[in-house]
């Protein structure tokens, strides 16, 4: 026994770098697949947000016969969330910032007949190749980013 010699036991270097580089290889493949995952997701909070606006100009053209662009105020659309103490104007999930404009070729206080809703990403959203989500009064959906690319915002 006392000449004999016990084999170590624990991973060698190599063996360490070997997993650390398929781990390295692995992420690289993954987090661009994610991160585009979260991109869809979060869009689905302004999606959401700018259909619930055009049911209330709606109800609010029902009630007045025009549009408003007043989506804070009980006057207006009162679309007001529970998280949005700090600006009413941004989506449930503050991923968007939430607009209403005239149409194009009207004035800019214009909204007897049309308008335009707008949810312009904020914060990590703002790289989302869609860019901002639009919407307006014949139901007509788009959004200003990705000229040179198809993808499907909608």
């Amino acid at each position: 026994m006392v000449g004999q010699k016990t084999a170590a036991s624990g991973f060698s270097l190599i063996e360490v770098m070997i997993v650390l580089v398929i781990i390295g290889v692995l992420l690289l493949v993954a987090l661009p697949g994610y991160q585009d995952s979260m991109k869809k997701t979060r869009r689905a909070d302004g999606m959401r947000d700018l259909m619930e606006l055009v049911s209330r100009q709606e109800r609010f053209y029902a009630q007045n016969s025009r549009y408003t662009d007043d989506i804070n105020t009980a006057a207006g659309l009162n679309f007001r969330h529970e998280s949005a103490t700090d600006d009413p104007t941004t989506s449930s999930e503050g991923h968007y910032n939430l607009s209403v404009v005239a149409c194009e070729g009207k004035d800019a206080d214009d909204f007897d007949t049309c308008y335009q809703l707008r949810a312009a990403p904020i914060g990590t959203q703002g790289t989302d190749p869609c860019g901002t989500l639009t919407v307006d009064s014949r139901g007509i959906r788009g959004h200003t980013g990705s000229p040179g690319q198809e993808v499907h915002c909608w």
